[in-house]
């Protein structure tokens, strides 16, 4: 079959079609991307311009705020010496020991680390009880408010009581100096 010139009807309709083609290209790879990266950028500047409006009140107020902020460390400040920090430790270590129905042997403190802005107080506790009670108190003392940790621990059968554990544990507090 031989190829005859299209009408004019057939152009108009080619015409069209790539037209609407083309449009469709330019949008979907031109315009649409354009048009994201502009409600991004405006986004992230809107972002900007209210970050930037709330610095800028309270840099208008940073005299006040700075007036204001040297009055309250001076109403919290607690001086309290090593002796009262440990006696504080060993407060909470016994407590936590009647908590559990563990029986403390020995307590003896080790001598204060400083590191830095912070001071680690240390003990070697010598402890027995049943299995249970000693592990109570290994959860009551991980979960103290005192924030005391068990750095290291030993667990021996008692000789001569059936289902007694001794047990070494060296408990340590961190404290900001």
């Amino acid at each position: 079959m031989p190829i005859t010139k299209p009408s004019k009807r057939e152009r108009t309709l080619f015409l069209a079609t790539a037209i609407i083609a083309i449009i469709a290209i330019l949008y979907n790879f031109v315009a649409e991307p354009f048009v994201k990266d502009w409600k991004t950028l405006n986004a992230r500047i809107r972002a900007k311009r209210t970050l930037l409006s709330k610095n800028t009140r309270l840099l208008t107020r940073y005299q006040i705020l700075e007036e204001e902020y040297v009055k309250y460390p001076a109403l919290t400040e607690v001086i309290e010496s090593e002796e009262e920090k440990l006696a504080m430790a060993l407060g909470e270590i016994e407590k936590i020991s009647k908590k559990s129905s563990s029986r403390i042997l020995n307590i003896k403190p080790h001598i204060p680390k400083k590191v830095g802005n912070y001071m680690e107080i240390s003990f070697d506790v010598t402890a027995e009880g049943a299995p249970d009670e000693i592990s109570r108190f290994l959860y009551e003392i991980e979960t103290s408010e005192e924030s005391l940790r068990i750095r290291h621990f030993t667990l021996t059968a008692r000789s001569g009581a059936s289902g007694k554990l001794k047990a070494v544990f060296l408990i340590s507090k961190i404290i900001a100096i």
